[in-house]
């Protein structure tokens, strides 16, 4: 019995592990290099055409449901709780319910010059993968602050957030960005920069989604959770 027991628990890992080891051969078959793991947070970089700015992405398990990790997405009063060097934000404009146009701008250390963006957040629903997609673009819109209001502007040329449920409190969670901070910035200044974001992001997001106040979207529990089967 005792040996069952300690086979039981060995397969137990081995399942525990496979979403993330799967994970990261999916990566590298996409050509995105493992650069850092830490605390349960893969880290992944990727050069790109036409961008001397590289890629950065990450996975992870997070304890909360999709609707909880989306609600805290959307919260723009305590993006300053959890997003690295945080101003502010504010939505501009809501064409539908699974799309939103944002804007945030970010304090950067002197002597680098503040950073804003106007991006726009599009979600859906892919089943064969059972994941919600959040897919992440820069956009102009007349509503924006001018774009000399903070100092620069930045652009996000892809962004992508990938929420797979793999229980009723525990989701496995993908990011990925491609972002240019214009400016004078040294690319490999950029790039160093930028390779810290995957962890800091989803360790906050992380972290966020623990707090009392946190709850289902509900845009997601009306929209999409009807199509994501949650395994129980």
């Amino acid at each position: 019995m005792k040996a069952r027991s300690i086979a039981l628990a060995f397969v137990s890992l081995l399942l525990w592990q496979e979403p993330v080891r799967a994970g990261v051969r999916e990566w590298q078959n996409m050509g995105w290099e493992k650069i850092n793991e830490d605390d349960g947070i893969t880290v992944f970089r990727k050069a790109f055409p036409d961008s001397d700015v590289k890629g950065v992405g990450g996975e992870c398990m997070i304890n909360a449901s999709v609707g909880k990790i989306l609600w805290v997405l959307m919260d723009n009063e305590h993006k300053g709780d959890w997003v690295d060097k945080f101003k502010s934000t504010k939505t501009i404009e809501t064409p539908s319910e699974l799309s939103n146009i944002q804007y945030a701008a970010f304090s950067m250390p002197f002597p680098v010059t503040n950073r804003d963006f106007v991006y726009r957040y599009d979600f859906s629903v892919d089943e064969s993968i059972n994941a919600v997609i959040v897919d992440v673009k820069s956009v102009e819109h007349p509503k924006a602050p001018a774009k000399d209001s903070i100092g620069v502007r930045g652009m996000i040329l892809h962004g992508r957030y990938v929420l797979q449920p793999k229980g009723p409190n525990q989701t496995f969670v993908k990011a990925e960005y491609l972002a240019d901070p214009k400016g004078i910035l040294p690319t490999w200044v950029v790039n160093i920069v930028q390779k810290n974001w995957p962890y800091k992001t989803l360790a906050g997001l992380r972290n966020q989604v623990k707090k009392s106040f946190v709850k289902e979207w509900d845009v997601y529990t009306k929209l999409m959770k009807p199509k994501i089967k949650v395994a129980h």
